[in-house]
């Protein structure tokens, strides 16, 4: 399994794997990243959810479990969920991997300096 990637500002994608994205969150981490958190996206939840070929009541139970979900949301960057990374979260994890590694992961790290993004689900 991977991660997709999307830059909410001009769309373009970055993939990674599972288990190098874990080593990189902690590498930040160590490397004096603070997260600060992801944000669930509710709206752009419901219309992946929504679907207009059922009825009013199950739309409206799956809005009910997406807004279920948003209130116990955690900001965590492991989930994919269509969260967000902030902008400012993703340039200071950039700072924190080019501080540990400044050589490697230019096309992550030129990634994370363009701004927000998503972190897809599956």
């Amino acid at each position: 399994m991977a991660y997709t990637f999307q830059n909410l500002s001009s769309g373009k994608t970055l993939i990674i794997d599972d288990e190098p994205w874990l080593k990189l969150l902690a590498l930040a981490g160590e490397n004096g990243w603070e997260e600060e958190g992801t944000r669930y996206d509710f709206a752009f939840q419901v219309d992946e959810e929504w679907d207009f070929m059922y009825g009013y009541e199950y739309n409206l139970w799956l809005l009910l479990q997406t807004a279920r979900e948003m209130f116990e949301w955690e900001g965590g960057y492991i989930e994919k969920k269509n969260q967000i990374v902030y902008e400012s979260d993703a340039y200071f994890m950039a700072q924190a991997l080019e501080k540990a590694r400044p050589d490697e992961d230019r096309p992550l790290l030129d990634f994370l300096r363009s701004g927000s993004f998503r972190i897809l689900a599956d």
